[in-house]
């Protein structure tokens, strides 16, 4: 019976040359990895949303759907700013704290929901499903702040 694979396994079949947070310099490139695969779905999302958007624009320009897609497409927009400014990977945080091999163990978790996630929103955006598109945006925001905090102490995370 084969076993499982771990989340740093997992990952590893995901995203192309992700190898893991082993060494000090990969947790940047890693964060990095995982930052830009998130990206590049939401984005892809977001112009598919958009091209949505303009043809139900072109065929009824007062349609309500377009408020609805107007708001999604504004907050994956604000995702990508939020993924795109956000501290790189720990960098400064890594040399003033150690991250624990436990702690590692928890940002591939959060790194496997996090491109799991993004994934589904660019899924709901092919298949037009504004409700998993905002059900998985949510969670996606949720978990990526949350997964911010594992790079401080937990006396600074709050």
């Amino acid at each position: 019976m084969p076993r499982e694979l771990t989340p740093l396994e997992q990952l590893q079949l995901m995203i192309p040359g992700y190898r893991g947070y082993k060494v000090k310099d990969l947790v940047w490139q890693d964060d990095m990895l995982v930052r830009r695969y998130m990206i590049d779905r939401l984005e892809n999302a977001n112009s598919n949303f958009s091209k949505m958007m303009s043809e139900i624009a072109r065929r009824s320009p007062f349609d309500e759907r377009l408020r609805a897609l107007d708001d999604l497409t504004s907050r994956i927009r604000e995702l990508v700013s939020d993924i795109n400014s956000a501290q790189s990977g720990g960098v400064d945080v890594y040399a003033r704290w150690k991250i624990h091999a436990e702690q590692l163990e928890q940002i591939y978790e959060y790194d496997l929901k996090l491109v799991g996630l993004a994934s589904q929103v660019e899924k709901a955006s092919i298949e037009r499903n504004l409700d998993a598109a905002n059900q998985a945006l949510m969670e996606l925001r949720r978990l990526w702040q949350d997964r911010a905090k594992l790079f401080y102490p937990p006396e600074l995370a709050k």
